[in-house]
Protein backbone atom coordinates (compact mmCIF):
# COMPACT_ATOMS: atom_id res chain seq x y z
CA UNK A 1 0.00 0.00 0.00
CA UNK A 2 2.81 2.45 0.79
CA UNK A 3 4.22 2.61 -2.73
CA UNK A 4 0.81 3.07 -4.30
CA UNK A 5 -0.07 5.80 -1.82
CA UNK A 6 2.92 7.88 -2.96
CA UNK A 7 0.95 9.36 -5.85
CA UNK A 8 -1.19 11.31 -3.37
CA UNK A 9 1.86 13.44 -2.63
CA UNK A 10 2.50 14.48 -6.23
CA UNK A 11 1.13 18.03 -6.31
CA UNK A 12 1.51 18.26 -10.10
CA UNK A 13 -1.71 16.29 -10.55
CA UNK A 14 -5.24 16.57 -9.15
CA UNK A 15 -6.33 12.91 -9.29
CA UNK A 16 -9.70 13.15 -7.54
CA UNK A 17 -12.22 15.62 -6.12
CA UNK A 18 -10.25 16.18 -2.91
CA UNK A 19 -6.93 16.76 -4.68
CA UNK A 20 -3.55 15.02 -4.45
CA UNK A 21 -3.62 14.61 -0.66
CA UNK A 22 -7.30 13.69 -0.38
CA UNK A 23 -7.79 16.66 1.96
CA UNK A 24 -9.08 19.36 -0.46
CA UNK A 25 -5.87 21.34 0.09
CA UNK A 26 -2.35 21.80 -1.33
CA UNK A 27 0.48 24.10 -0.28
CA UNK A 28 1.42 25.20 -3.82
CA UNK A 29 1.23 29.01 -3.92
CA UNK A 30 1.21 29.34 -7.73
CA UNK A 31 -2.53 28.84 -8.26
CA UNK A 32 -4.30 31.68 -10.10
CA UNK A 33 -6.16 33.97 -7.73
CA UNK A 34 -7.99 36.35 -10.03
CA UNK A 35 -9.99 35.72 -13.22
CA UNK A 36 -13.16 36.58 -15.10
CA UNK A 37 -14.83 34.62 -17.89
CA UNK A 38 -17.17 37.59 -18.40
CA UNK A 39 -14.18 39.83 -19.17
CA UNK A 40 -11.86 37.19 -20.63
CA UNK A 41 -9.34 37.83 -17.88
CA UNK A 42 -6.67 35.17 -17.24
CA UNK A 43 -8.60 32.61 -19.31
CA UNK A 44 -6.34 30.16 -21.16
CA UNK A 45 -9.13 28.32 -23.01
CA UNK A 46 -12.86 27.52 -22.88
CA UNK A 47 -14.52 24.33 -24.10
CA UNK A 48 -18.31 24.00 -24.64
CA UNK A 49 -19.92 20.91 -23.12
CA UNK A 50 -22.66 18.71 -24.67
CA UNK A 51 -24.84 19.10 -21.58
CA UNK A 52 -24.61 20.22 -17.99
CA UNK A 53 -22.93 18.38 -15.14
CA UNK A 54 -21.65 18.81 -11.60
CA UNK A 55 -18.54 16.65 -11.32
CA UNK A 56 -15.19 17.96 -10.27
CA UNK A 57 -12.29 17.69 -12.72
CA UNK A 58 -9.54 15.08 -12.35
CA UNK A 59 -6.17 16.11 -13.78
CA UNK A 60 -3.20 13.93 -14.72
CA UNK A 61 -0.45 15.25 -16.96
CA UNK A 62 -2.00 16.54 -20.16
CA UNK A 63 -5.41 14.93 -19.53
CA UNK A 64 -8.56 16.20 -17.83
CA UNK A 65 -11.54 14.06 -16.86
CA UNK A 66 -15.10 15.10 -15.99
CA UNK A 67 -18.71 14.06 -16.53
CA UNK A 68 -21.88 15.52 -18.03
CA UNK A 69 -25.34 14.23 -18.83
CA UNK A 70 -25.72 12.88 -22.35
CA UNK A 71 -26.85 15.53 -24.90
CA UNK A 72 -30.38 16.82 -24.54
CA UNK A 73 -32.96 15.21 -26.80
CA UNK A 74 -35.95 17.09 -28.19
CA UNK A 75 -38.98 16.52 -25.99
CA UNK A 76 -36.87 15.02 -23.18
CA UNK A 77 -37.95 15.61 -19.60
CA UNK A 78 -35.18 16.96 -17.33
CA UNK A 79 -34.46 13.56 -15.75
CA UNK A 80 -31.86 10.98 -16.72
CA UNK A 81 -29.75 8.10 -15.47
CA UNK A 82 -27.26 8.35 -18.36
CA UNK A 83 -24.03 10.32 -18.14
CA UNK A 84 -20.93 10.73 -20.28
CA UNK A 85 -17.37 10.55 -19.01
CA UNK A 86 -15.08 12.84 -20.99
CA UNK A 87 -11.32 13.05 -21.51
CA UNK A 88 -9.97 16.47 -22.54
CA UNK A 89 -6.58 17.73 -23.65
CA UNK A 90 -5.42 19.87 -20.72
CA UNK A 91 -3.48 22.25 -22.98
CA UNK A 92 -6.22 22.98 -25.51
CA UNK A 93 -9.49 21.84 -23.94
CA UNK A 94 -10.31 19.59 -26.88
CA UNK A 95 -12.55 16.63 -26.02
CA UNK A 96 -10.48 13.57 -26.98
CA UNK A 97 -12.98 10.81 -26.20
CA UNK A 98 -16.18 10.10 -24.26
CA UNK A 99 -17.76 7.02 -22.69
CA UNK A 100 -21.34 6.29 -21.60
CA UNK A 101 -22.51 5.10 -18.17
CA UNK A 102 -26.12 4.24 -17.37
CA UNK A 103 -27.61 3.59 -13.94
CA UNK A 104 -31.00 2.21 -12.89
CA UNK A 105 -32.09 5.18 -10.73
CA UNK A 106 -33.07 8.25 -12.73
CA UNK A 107 -31.85 11.62 -11.46
CA UNK A 108 -33.26 15.12 -11.85
CA UNK A 109 -30.89 17.13 -14.05
CA UNK A 110 -29.06 20.19 -12.75
CA UNK A 111 -30.59 19.53 -9.34
CA UNK A 112 -29.33 21.88 -6.62
CA UNK A 113 -28.86 18.92 -4.28
CA UNK A 114 -26.64 16.75 -6.51
CA UNK A 115 -27.48 14.52 -9.46
CA UNK A 116 -26.10 11.59 -11.50
CA UNK A 117 -23.02 13.61 -12.53
CA UNK A 118 -21.94 14.82 -9.06
CA UNK A 119 -19.00 12.44 -8.35
CA UNK A 120 -15.66 13.57 -9.73
CA UNK A 121 -13.70 11.03 -11.80
CA UNK A 122 -10.52 9.62 -10.27
CA UNK A 123 -7.29 8.60 -11.98
CA UNK A 124 -3.85 7.20 -11.18
CA UNK A 125 -2.34 8.15 -14.54
CA UNK A 126 -2.91 4.71 -16.03
CA UNK A 127 -6.64 4.25 -15.47
CA UNK A 128 -9.57 6.62 -15.05
CA UNK A 129 -12.70 5.66 -13.13
CA UNK A 130 -15.99 7.46 -13.83
CA UNK A 131 -18.88 7.19 -11.36
CA UNK A 132 -22.56 7.69 -12.17
CA UNK A 133 -24.60 8.39 -9.02
CA UNK A 134 -27.49 6.61 -10.73
CA UNK A 135 -25.69 3.31 -10.15
CA UNK A 136 -22.67 2.56 -12.32
CA UNK A 137 -18.90 2.91 -12.08
CA UNK A 138 -16.59 2.20 -15.02
CA UNK A 139 -12.83 1.79 -15.40
CA UNK A 140 -11.11 2.85 -18.64
CA UNK A 141 -7.54 3.18 -19.81
CA UNK A 142 -6.17 6.58 -20.82
CA UNK A 143 -7.39 6.04 -24.38
CA UNK A 144 -10.96 5.25 -23.35
CA UNK A 145 -10.79 1.45 -23.62
CA UNK A 146 -13.20 -0.19 -21.17
CA UNK A 147 -11.60 -2.36 -18.46
CA UNK A 148 -14.58 -3.18 -16.23
CA UNK A 149 -17.94 -1.92 -14.97
CA UNK A 150 -19.52 -2.15 -11.54
CA UNK A 151 -23.28 -1.67 -11.07
CA UNK A 152 -25.52 -1.19 -8.03
CA UNK A 153 -29.03 0.06 -7.25
CA UNK A 154 -28.86 3.36 -5.33
CA UNK A 155 -31.33 4.46 -2.74
CA UNK A 156 -34.63 5.65 -4.23
CA UNK A 157 -38.07 6.40 -2.85
CA UNK A 158 -38.87 7.56 -0.27
CA UNK A 159 -35.43 9.16 -0.15
CA UNK A 160 -34.47 12.11 -2.38
CA UNK A 161 -31.64 12.14 -4.91
CA UNK A 162 -29.03 13.68 -2.62
CA UNK A 163 -25.65 12.02 -3.08
CA UNK A 164 -22.65 14.06 -2.00
CA UNK A 165 -20.03 11.39 -1.47
CA UNK A 166 -16.99 11.86 -3.70
CA UNK A 167 -15.17 8.61 -4.56
CA UNK A 168 -11.80 8.36 -2.83
CA UNK A 169 -8.81 6.55 -4.32
CA UNK A 170 -6.50 5.01 -1.75
CA UNK A 171 -4.00 2.37 -2.78
CA UNK A 172 -5.83 -0.31 -4.75
CA UNK A 173 -9.22 0.72 -3.41
CA UNK A 174 -11.88 3.12 -4.61
CA UNK A 175 -14.10 4.15 -1.70
CA UNK A 176 -17.66 4.56 -2.92
CA UNK A 177 -20.94 4.80 -0.96
CA UNK A 178 -23.59 2.19 -1.79
CA UNK A 179 -26.36 0.15 -0.15
CA UNK A 180 -25.67 -3.40 0.95
CA UNK A 181 -25.92 -6.07 -1.74
CA UNK A 182 -29.56 -6.83 -2.43
CA UNK A 183 -30.81 -3.88 -0.37
CA UNK A 184 -31.93 -6.13 2.53
CA UNK A 185 -35.25 -5.01 4.12
CA UNK A 186 -33.74 -4.71 7.61
CA UNK A 187 -31.33 -2.07 6.26
CA UNK A 188 -33.67 -0.38 3.80
CA UNK A 189 -32.13 2.84 2.53
CA UNK A 190 -28.90 2.32 4.49
CA UNK A 191 -25.61 3.15 2.75
CA UNK A 192 -22.04 2.20 3.55
CA UNK A 193 -18.54 3.02 2.42
CA UNK A 194 -17.63 0.19 0.08
CA UNK A 195 -14.07 -0.44 -1.12
CA UNK A 196 -13.96 -1.40 -4.80
CA UNK A 197 -10.83 -3.12 -6.10
CA UNK A 198 -9.58 -0.64 -8.69
CA UNK A 199 -8.21 -3.42 -10.92
CA UNK A 200 -11.28 -5.66 -11.02
CA UNK A 201 -14.34 -3.71 -9.87
CA UNK A 202 -15.01 -6.33 -7.19
CA UNK A 203 -15.88 -5.46 -3.59
CA UNK A 204 -12.84 -5.63 -1.27
CA UNK A 205 -14.66 -4.74 1.96
CA UNK A 206 -17.64 -2.83 3.37
CA UNK A 207 -17.40 -0.52 6.40
CA UNK A 208 -19.13 -1.72 9.54
CA UNK A 209 -20.76 1.69 10.16
CA UNK A 210 -23.32 3.24 7.83
CA UNK A 211 -22.82 6.48 5.91
CA UNK A 212 -25.54 8.95 4.94
CA UNK A 213 -25.10 9.86 1.27
CA UNK A 214 -25.56 13.53 2.12
CA UNK A 215 -22.11 13.29 3.69
CA UNK A 216 -18.82 14.23 2.03
CA UNK A 217 -16.38 11.88 3.76
CA UNK A 218 -12.75 13.00 4.09
CA UNK A 219 -9.51 11.01 3.93
CA UNK A 220 -6.59 11.72 6.27
CA UNK A 221 -3.62 10.38 8.21
CA UNK A 222 -3.61 9.85 11.98
CA UNK A 223 -0.76 10.85 14.31
CA UNK A 224 1.06 7.59 13.63
CA UNK A 225 0.59 7.98 9.86
CA UNK A 226 -2.18 5.38 9.66
CA UNK A 227 -4.77 6.17 6.94
CA UNK A 228 -8.45 6.62 7.80
CA UNK A 229 -11.60 8.30 6.53
CA UNK A 230 -14.11 10.36 8.53
CA UNK A 231 -17.75 9.79 7.65
CA UNK A 232 -21.14 10.58 9.19
CA UNK A 233 -24.84 9.88 9.57
CA UNK A 234 -27.85 12.14 9.92
CA UNK A 235 -29.81 14.49 7.70
CA UNK A 236 -33.14 15.53 6.29
CA UNK A 237 -35.98 13.37 4.96
CA UNK A 238 -35.51 10.74 7.69
CA UNK A 239 -32.36 9.21 6.27
CA UNK A 240 -32.20 5.86 8.07
CA UNK A 241 -28.55 5.26 9.06
CA UNK A 242 -28.01 5.12 12.83
CA UNK A 243 -26.67 6.12 15.22
CA UNK A 244 -26.59 9.76 14.12
CA UNK A 245 -23.03 11.00 14.48
CA UNK A 246 -19.51 10.55 13.12
CA UNK A 247 -17.26 7.53 12.56
CA UNK A 248 -13.54 7.35 11.83
CA UNK A 249 -13.03 4.33 9.57
CA UNK A 250 -9.72 2.43 9.46
CA UNK A 251 -8.01 1.99 6.07
CA UNK A 252 -5.08 -0.18 7.16
CA UNK A 253 -4.83 -3.59 5.49
CA UNK A 254 -6.16 -6.24 7.84
CA UNK A 255 -8.46 -3.84 9.68
CA UNK A 256 -9.88 -1.82 6.79
CA UNK A 257 -13.55 -0.96 7.27
CA UNK A 258 -13.40 -1.26 11.06
CA UNK A 259 -14.54 1.67 13.18
CA UNK A 260 -11.71 3.37 15.09
CA UNK A 261 -14.09 5.58 17.05
CA UNK A 262 -17.68 6.65 16.88
CA UNK A 263 -19.15 9.94 18.13
CA UNK A 264 -22.87 9.51 18.82
CA UNK A 265 -25.04 12.65 18.87
CA UNK A 266 -25.94 12.94 22.59
CA UNK A 267 -28.61 15.66 22.85
CA UNK A 268 -32.06 16.62 21.61
CA UNK A 269 -33.22 19.94 20.15
CA UNK A 270 -33.45 21.38 23.66
CA UNK A 271 -29.91 20.39 24.51
CA UNK A 272 -31.06 17.67 26.90
CA UNK A 273 -29.43 14.22 26.97
CA UNK A 274 -31.17 11.71 24.75
CA UNK A 275 -32.62 8.55 26.25
CA UNK A 276 -31.38 6.87 23.08
CA UNK A 277 -28.20 8.64 21.94
CA UNK A 278 -27.92 9.00 18.19
CA UNK A 279 -31.68 9.03 17.61
CA UNK A 280 -32.08 12.76 16.76
CA UNK A 281 -30.86 14.12 13.44
CA UNK A 282 -31.63 17.20 11.31
CA UNK A 283 -32.08 19.97 12.06
CA UNK A 284 -30.22 19.55 15.38
CA UNK A 285 -27.57 17.11 14.13
CA UNK A 286 -26.79 16.64 10.46
CA UNK A 287 -23.87 15.27 8.46
CA UNK A 288 -24.38 17.53 5.43
CA UNK A 289 -20.85 18.87 5.58
CA UNK A 290 -17.41 18.14 4.24
CA UNK A 291 -16.15 16.24 7.29
CA UNK A 292 -12.70 17.74 7.72
CA UNK A 293 -10.23 16.40 10.24
CA UNK A 294 -6.48 16.36 10.81
CA UNK A 295 -3.98 14.62 13.09
CA UNK A 296 -5.26 16.58 16.10
CA UNK A 297 -8.95 17.28 15.64
CA UNK A 298 -12.17 16.56 13.80
CA UNK A 299 -14.72 19.33 13.26
CA UNK A 300 -18.53 19.45 13.22
CA UNK A 301 -21.52 21.70 13.91
CA UNK A 302 -24.61 21.47 16.12
CA UNK A 303 -27.66 23.63 15.35
CA UNK A 304 -30.00 23.36 18.35
CA UNK A 305 -30.78 24.75 20.85
CA UNK A 306 -27.99 27.18 19.95
CA UNK A 307 -25.71 26.98 16.94
CA UNK A 308 -22.27 25.75 18.00
CA UNK A 309 -18.98 24.52 16.57
CA UNK A 310 -17.55 21.22 17.82
CA UNK A 311 -13.89 20.25 18.02
CA UNK A 312 -13.29 16.54 18.65
CA UNK A 313 -10.10 14.70 19.52
CA UNK A 314 -9.07 12.94 16.29
CA UNK A 315 -7.68 9.94 18.22
CA UNK A 316 -10.70 9.29 20.45
CA UNK A 317 -13.70 11.13 19.02
CA UNK A 318 -14.29 12.87 22.37
CA UNK A 319 -15.43 16.51 22.31
CA UNK A 320 -12.55 18.80 23.25
CA UNK A 321 -14.44 22.09 23.01
CA UNK A 322 -17.78 23.46 21.89
CA UNK A 323 -17.92 27.08 20.76
CA UNK A 324 -21.05 29.21 20.36
CA UNK A 325 -21.55 30.64 16.87
CA UNK A 326 -23.77 33.35 18.36
CA UNK A 327 -22.07 34.81 21.44
CA UNK A 328 -19.20 37.32 21.39
CA UNK A 329 -18.76 37.27 17.60
CA UNK A 330 -17.40 39.87 15.17
CA UNK A 331 -19.86 40.67 12.38
CA UNK A 332 -18.84 42.92 9.52
CA UNK A 333 -21.96 43.70 7.54
CA UNK A 334 -22.68 45.80 4.49
CA UNK A 335 -24.83 48.90 5.04
CA UNK A 336 -26.88 49.25 1.80
CA UNK A 337 -27.79 52.87 2.60
CA UNK A 338 -24.36 54.20 3.56
CA UNK A 339 -22.74 51.78 1.06
CA UNK A 340 -19.96 50.83 3.43
CA UNK A 341 -19.11 48.16 5.98
CA UNK A 342 -20.20 48.36 9.59
CA UNK A 343 -17.89 46.68 12.08
CA UNK A 344 -19.79 45.02 14.93
CA UNK A 345 -17.28 43.63 17.43
CA UNK A 346 -17.92 41.15 20.25
CA UNK A 347 -21.68 41.19 19.71
CA UNK A 348 -24.46 38.69 20.30
CA UNK A 349 -25.73 37.75 16.86
CA UNK A 350 -29.28 37.19 18.13
CA UNK A 351 -29.45 40.92 18.96
CA UNK A 352 -28.24 42.11 15.56
CA UNK A 353 -30.48 43.35 12.75
CA UNK A 354 -29.91 42.04 9.25
CA UNK A 355 -29.64 45.10 7.00
CA UNK A 356 -30.00 43.30 3.68
CA UNK A 357 -32.84 44.81 1.60
CA UNK A 358 -34.35 41.39 0.87
CA UNK A 359 -35.01 40.73 4.59
CA UNK A 360 -38.55 41.04 5.89
CA UNK A 361 -38.08 39.96 9.46
CA UNK A 362 -41.27 38.87 11.21
CA UNK A 363 -41.89 39.76 14.88
CA UNK A 364 -39.80 37.59 17.16
CA UNK A 365 -37.45 36.44 14.42
CA UNK A 366 -33.71 36.53 14.93
CA UNK A 367 -30.62 35.63 12.94
CA UNK A 368 -29.91 31.91 13.12
CA UNK A 369 -26.68 30.48 11.73
CA UNK A 370 -26.78 27.45 9.50
CA UNK A 371 -23.37 26.71 7.98
CA UNK A 372 -24.04 26.10 4.29
CA UNK A 373 -24.11 22.43 3.37
CA UNK A 374 -20.70 21.11 2.26
CA UNK A 375 -19.28 24.66 1.89
CA UNK A 376 -16.74 24.35 4.72
CA UNK A 377 -13.00 23.76 4.99
CA UNK A 378 -10.23 23.93 7.61
CA UNK A 379 -7.24 26.07 6.63
CA UNK A 380 -4.51 28.03 8.43
CA UNK A 381 -5.94 27.30 11.88
CA UNK A 382 -9.52 28.31 11.03
CA UNK A 383 -12.69 26.43 10.13
CA UNK A 384 -14.23 28.41 7.26
CA UNK A 385 -17.84 28.12 6.08
CA UNK A 386 -20.46 29.97 4.09
CA UNK A 387 -23.78 30.87 5.77
CA UNK A 388 -27.13 29.85 4.26
CA UNK A 389 -29.57 32.73 4.07
CA UNK A 390 -33.28 33.38 4.67
CA UNK A 391 -34.68 29.87 5.18
CA UNK A 392 -36.44 28.73 8.36
CA UNK A 393 -35.15 25.18 8.58
CA UNK A 394 -33.72 25.04 12.07
CA UNK A 395 -37.16 24.31 13.52
CA UNK A 396 -36.48 25.62 17.01
CA UNK A 397 -37.42 28.64 19.11
CA UNK A 398 -36.56 31.44 18.83
CA UNK A 399 -37.83 31.48 15.27
CA UNK A 400 -35.10 32.60 12.96
CA UNK A 401 -33.98 33.52 9.50
CA UNK A 402 -30.79 31.97 8.21
CA UNK A 403 -27.82 34.26 8.22
CA UNK A 404 -25.97 36.44 8.69
CA UNK A 405 -26.80 37.38 5.11
CA UNK A 406 -24.42 36.25 2.37
CA UNK A 407 -21.56 35.83 4.79
CA UNK A 408 -18.31 33.94 5.09
CA UNK A 409 -17.83 32.67 8.63
CA UNK A 410 -14.79 31.29 10.38
CA UNK A 411 -13.90 29.86 13.79
CA UNK A 412 -10.40 30.25 15.20
CA UNK A 413 -9.71 26.68 16.28
CA UNK A 414 -7.20 27.67 18.99
CA UNK A 415 -9.09 30.59 20.56
CA UNK A 416 -12.70 29.89 19.56
CA UNK A 417 -13.15 33.40 18.17
CA UNK A 418 -15.97 33.56 15.59
CA UNK A 419 -16.11 36.11 12.75
CA UNK A 420 -18.59 36.81 9.94
CA UNK A 421 -18.07 38.91 6.82
CA UNK A 422 -20.88 39.79 4.42
CA UNK A 423 -19.76 39.54 0.79
CA UNK A 424 -21.38 40.58 -2.50
CA UNK A 425 -23.88 38.05 -3.82
CA UNK A 426 -22.60 38.64 -7.34
CA UNK A 427 -20.58 41.04 -9.48
CA UNK A 428 -22.03 42.44 -12.70
CA UNK A 429 -19.36 42.81 -15.35
CA UNK A 430 -20.26 44.46 -18.66
CA UNK A 431 -17.95 45.53 -21.51
CA UNK A 432 -16.71 49.09 -21.06
CA UNK A 433 -18.28 49.43 -17.60
CA UNK A 434 -16.74 49.13 -14.13
CA UNK A 435 -17.55 46.15 -11.91
CA UNK A 436 -20.81 46.46 -10.00
CA UNK A 437 -20.89 44.57 -6.71
CA UNK A 438 -24.38 43.50 -5.67
CA UNK A 439 -25.13 43.06 -1.96
CA UNK A 440 -28.00 41.67 0.06
CA UNK A 441 -30.52 40.61 -2.59
CA UNK A 442 -31.62 37.28 -4.04
CA UNK A 443 -30.29 36.70 -7.57
CA UNK A 444 -31.65 34.16 -10.02
CA UNK A 445 -29.71 32.55 -12.84
CA UNK A 446 -30.38 30.47 -15.95
CA UNK A 447 -30.02 26.71 -16.37
CA UNK A 448 -29.71 26.75 -20.16
CA UNK A 449 -27.33 24.56 -22.16
CA UNK A 450 -25.32 25.58 -25.24
CA UNK A 451 -28.27 24.77 -27.53
CA UNK A 452 -30.67 27.01 -25.60
CA UNK A 453 -32.47 24.17 -23.79
CA UNK A 454 -33.50 24.68 -20.17
CA UNK A 455 -32.09 21.48 -18.66
CA UNK A 456 -33.06 22.06 -15.03
CA UNK A 457 -35.66 19.90 -13.33
CA UNK A 458 -37.10 22.55 -10.99
CA UNK A 459 -37.22 26.23 -10.07
CA UNK A 460 -35.03 25.92 -6.96
CA UNK A 461 -32.06 25.16 -9.19
CA UNK A 462 -32.40 28.61 -10.77
CA UNK A 463 -31.77 30.45 -7.49
CA UNK A 464 -28.42 31.67 -6.17
CA UNK A 465 -27.99 28.84 -3.65
CA UNK A 466 -28.02 31.23 -0.68
CA UNK A 467 -31.74 31.93 -0.46
CA UNK A 468 -32.75 28.31 -1.06
CA UNK A 469 -29.64 26.47 0.12
CA UNK A 470 -27.85 24.43 -2.54
CA UNK A 471 -25.21 21.72 -2.29
CA UNK A 472 -22.35 23.90 -3.50
CA UNK A 473 -19.09 22.33 -4.56
CA UNK A 474 -16.77 21.81 -1.58
CA UNK A 475 -14.22 24.63 -1.20
CA UNK A 476 -10.49 24.04 -1.69
CA UNK A 477 -7.44 25.60 -0.03
CA UNK A 478 -4.60 26.40 -2.43
CA UNK A 479 -1.41 27.97 -1.13
CA UNK A 480 -3.09 29.37 1.98
CA UNK A 481 -6.12 30.76 0.15
CA UNK A 482 -9.65 29.37 0.28
CA UNK A 483 -11.73 29.16 -2.92
CA UNK A 484 -15.55 29.14 -2.46
CA UNK A 485 -17.81 28.78 -5.53
CA UNK A 486 -21.58 29.41 -5.53
CA UNK A 487 -24.38 28.53 -7.95
CA UNK A 488 -23.96 31.86 -9.78
CA UNK A 489 -20.44 30.86 -10.84
CA UNK A 490 -18.97 33.35 -8.38
CA UNK A 491 -15.73 32.21 -6.73
CA UNK A 492 -14.55 34.06 -3.62
CA UNK A 493 -10.83 33.77 -2.90
CA UNK A 494 -10.01 34.43 0.76
CA UNK A 495 -6.65 34.85 2.46
CA UNK A 496 -7.05 32.02 4.96
CA UNK A 497 -4.40 33.41 7.32
CA UNK A 498 -5.80 36.96 7.42
CA UNK A 499 -5.60 38.29 10.98
CA UNK A 500 -9.00 39.93 10.59
CA UNK A 501 -11.89 38.63 8.49
CA UNK A 502 -12.78 41.90 6.78
CA UNK A 503 -13.18 43.02 3.17
CA UNK A 504 -9.38 43.09 2.76
CA UNK A 505 -9.25 39.36 3.48
CA UNK A 506 -11.19 38.72 0.25
CA UNK A 507 -8.40 38.65 -2.32
CA UNK A 508 -10.69 38.38 -5.37
CA UNK A 509 -14.29 37.80 -6.45
CA UNK A 510 -14.20 35.88 -9.72
CA UNK A 511 -16.80 34.68 -12.22
CA UNK A 512 -17.38 31.77 -14.60
CA UNK A 513 -19.51 33.94 -16.89
CA UNK A 514 -21.97 36.86 -16.90
CA UNK A 515 -24.10 37.27 -13.77
CA UNK A 516 -27.54 35.70 -14.21
CA UNK A 517 -26.34 33.65 -17.20
CA UNK A 518 -24.04 31.21 -15.38
CA UNK A 519 -24.69 28.10 -13.30
CA UNK A 520 -22.23 25.97 -11.35
CA UNK A 521 -22.12 23.55 -8.41
CA UNK A 522 -18.45 22.82 -8.81
CA UNK A 523 -15.11 22.71 -7.08
CA UNK A 524 -12.06 23.93 -9.01
CA UNK A 525 -9.05 21.68 -9.61
CA UNK A 526 -5.42 22.80 -9.81
CA UNK A 527 -2.30 21.53 -11.56
CA UNK A 528 1.01 23.08 -12.66
CA UNK A 529 -0.03 26.71 -12.39
CA UNK A 530 -3.42 26.21 -14.08
CA UNK A 531 -6.83 26.19 -12.38
CA UNK A 532 -9.57 24.16 -14.06
CA UNK A 533 -13.19 25.04 -13.37
CA UNK A 534 -16.55 24.52 -15.02
CA UNK A 535 -20.08 25.81 -15.38
CA UNK A 536 -23.16 24.18 -16.86
CA UNK A 537 -22.06 25.20 -20.35
CA UNK A 538 -18.29 24.85 -20.41
CA UNK A 539 -14.94 23.95 -18.93
CA UNK A 540 -12.43 26.75 -18.47
CA UNK A 541 -8.68 26.77 -17.90
CA UNK A 542 -7.41 29.70 -15.84
CA UNK A 543 -3.80 30.90 -15.72
CA UNK A 544 -2.09 34.01 -14.38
Amino acid sequence: MTAVFAFFLQAANWPQAAGPNGTWAVADKNAPVEWSVARGKNILWRTPLPNGGQSGIAVWGDRLFLTTFEPWKKGQKPFSGVILGHCLNAKTGKILWSVRLEGPTVSPMMYSYSDSTSPAPITDGKTVWFTNNSGEMGAFDMNGKELWRHKWTPWGEPYPFNKQHKPILYGDWILNVEPLDGNPPEKKGWNYIRAIDKKTGKTAWIAEDGTTTYTTSVFGLRKDGAPAVLTGRGGWHDVPERPVGLSLIDLRPGSAGKTIWRFIAPTDSEGKPLAEPGSVQAPTWQALYTLHWDKQFAYWFRLNPEETHLVLDAETGKVVKEQSLIENVDYRQWDPVAKKYIENLNVKLREMKDLSPRVKQAPGEVIRVMPAWHANIVAEGYHYFLCSTAHRRNGHAPKGKGGPSHSIGRVNIATGKVEYLEVPVTVIRKPGEPDEKVYGVAVNTKTVDNEGNDVSSEARSKTDGWEIPAFWGAPVALGGKVYFTTTLGITYVVDAAAKVLNEKAVVAINDLGPSGETWSLNTPSYSNGVLYHRSLKEVVAIRK
